[in-house]
């Protein structure tokens, strides 16, 4: 029985991945010998379908108009012969590529296209690289104060909570890092080759990590205040360095004004307040709420103060976890004040079919997000470094996330390998030889690479507050610094890196990757067998 699909070649399915809405997607399936042949559809705007195919030169075939709303549209092949009736459809890994036959009495497993209106992320971030900074612990400028009844732990001190019987955190310590310091380090931070600086949450808050905001519209005291923020954005700028803040619209911290004077801001199951993943700290806001959107979205409201005040974009928390129609608002926001502001969210999973609270989430139909924090990827390249994974199971992880996301969201990707959430890359692979090897991957990778402050300079750490540890200003490792300078002039004299097409596959057991924009090519190859890598520029 010789039948056959592949969703990642354009001889079965053109265009490749993601499609526009309204657009035309070409499929195609060979079934030899088939009586007939139908192609099987299912979308939320559409529902069921079941199309007969076009038999021509060996295949038969179809032409299939998308819906004109953003979502997935679900497919596979009844294939008829005389004695039985089978079914084509996604492989067993639900990865997209070459699928399988399904025999009667098997449920076939869909392939899935991604339907999206057209959008664009803006140039300047797809284009760069990324500086993730955790505020309190980066740099204290000479001369810092310290804030009345905030002590200052000494600036080498490992991070530690001092905590309740219940597990709460009964003391919050802070390091004195701040915004000053911040813009102090520019010119370093840019010798990296960055030009991106996302900062974790700097808004009034009782926690040193801010996650649990007071006040919406006040820097934190102990990182400065509005001017040190705005001087920070304009020296930046004077660099073509940009700004990025960590929007908490999901939650607030209990001693937030909010959670005192707007109670039904809140979500409540009967009369309890609900708190955010059961955390007495962190009440959970009602984001669909009219007063509360408008504070955050409105005319007067905190997405447009901050981006006026210097921000060009946002990182939504928890973006999994807010509303569409929030989300739509929020978008609209910040692309009102300039079209190439930049929306990322925080997903941690493939984007494209995140169901949450049983409702499937649409980040990026082009109506939402530019781009998600691309955690699957730093799982992916730590499995692949660690022989947890081989070549050819890394390349099938990739394709499958290359045709599941709209081509500006794939390029958008936030290509992370530290966090403040996650233990840091050094600790995650236990020697610099690894780091350095994933690392390289890291920026050849579709994408923007992503550097978690410390990561450049073996900072080690495990999960939280471990991964917080303070920047070793005074004994750096420049060995490791040079490296990540060398990978940065490497992508920013790359079109490339930074605009090209993407091939990734296996071959005799490396991981081969090629990358291709007008004259220039470039192919790369890595051994984690020997944590070796080697790369051919090609000009014509």
């Amino acid at each position: 029985m010789n039948i056959f699909h592949d969703s990642y070649s354009n001889e079965y399915r053109e265009p490749f991945g993601a499609a526009l809405t309204g657009s035309e997607v070409k499929l195609c399936l060979k079934a030899d010998d088939a009586l007939s042949v139908s192609l099987h559809t299912y979308s939320e705007a559409e529902g069921d379908r079941m199309l007969p195919g076009e038999y021509m030169d060996g295949l038969y075939r179809w032409s299939v108009r998308m819906p004109q709303t953003d979502g997935l549209v679900w497919y596979f092949f009844v294939i008829d012969y005389p004695d039985q009736t089978v079914c084509y459809g996604n492989n067993d890994q639900f990865r997209g590529g070459v699928g399988r036959i399904y025999y009667p009495g098997e449920t076939p497993v869909s392939y899935k296209i991604s339907v999206y209106h057209g959008f664009k992320a803006p140039d300047w971030y797809k284009e760069g690289i990324v500086y993730q900074i955790f505020p309190d612990r980066f740099c204290r400028a000479e001369g810092t104060p310290e804030i009345h009844g905030r002590r200052y732990e000494e600036w080498d001190t490992l991070p530690y909570y001092i905590k309740d019987t219940d597990g709460s955190v009964q003391v919050w310590n802070f390091w004195g890092g701040n915004l000053r310091g911040i813009t102090d380090k520019l010119e370093y931070i840019k010798s990296l080759g960055v030009n991106t600086i996302y900062l974790n949450p700097i808004f009034r808050a009782r926690s040193n990590h801010r996650y649990d905001t007071a006040d919406y519209f006040e820097i934190d005291p102990v990182l400065g205040a509005l001017r040190d923020f705005k001087d920070l954005c304009s020296a930046a700028k004077e660099l073509d360095m940009h700004v990025i803040l960590d929007g908490v619209f999901s939650h607030t911290g209990v001693d937030s004004k909010y959670f005192r004077d707007k109670p039904d801001w809140y979500q409540h199951n009967g009369d309890e307040v609900t708190y955010w993943w059961g955390v007495k700290d962190l009440p959970q806001l009602d984001e669909m709420n009219p007063e509360y959107s408008d504070m955050i979205c409105g005319k007067d409201g905190v997405l447009r103060y901050w981006l006026e005040a210097g921000a060009e974009g946002w990182r939504l928390d928890v973006a999994d976890e807010l509303p569409d129609a929030f989300m739509r608002r929020i978008r609209r926001t910040v692309k009102d004040v300039n079209r190439d502001n930049l929306l990322i969210g925080e997903v941690w999973e493939d984007a494209s079919d995140k169901v949450d609270y049983g409702v499937r989430m649409h980040f990026l139909g082009g109506q939402e997000l530019d781009g998600v924090m691309n955690y699957p990827l730093r799982e992916d390249i730590i499995a692949f470094v660690r022989k947890d994974i081989d070549a050819a199971e890394f390349a099938s992880r990739q394709m499958s996330r290359m045709e599941n996301y709209p081509k500006e969201a794939f390029m958008a990707c936030f290509n992370c390998l530290g966090s403040h959430d996650r233990e840091r890359i050094l600790t995650a692979l236990g020697s610099k030889e690894a780091v350095k090897f994933a690392t390289a991957l890291q920026y050849v990778m579709p994408g923007v690479p992503v550097i978690y402050y410390g990561d450049e300079t073996s900072l080690e750490g495990g999960t939280d507050p471990d991964n917080r540890r303070t920047y070793p200003w005074g004994s750096e490792d420049e060995d490791m610094i040079e490296h990540f300078r060398s990978l940065g002039r490497i992508r920013r004299n790359s079109l490339c890196l930074k605009r090209g097409s993407f091939k990734i596959y296996a071959e005799d057991g490396n991981l081969v990757i090629e990358r291709a924009y007008g004259s220039e090519q470039m192919r790369f190859v890595f051994d984690a067998e020997r944590l070796t890598k080697r790369g051919t520029r090609i000009k014509q």
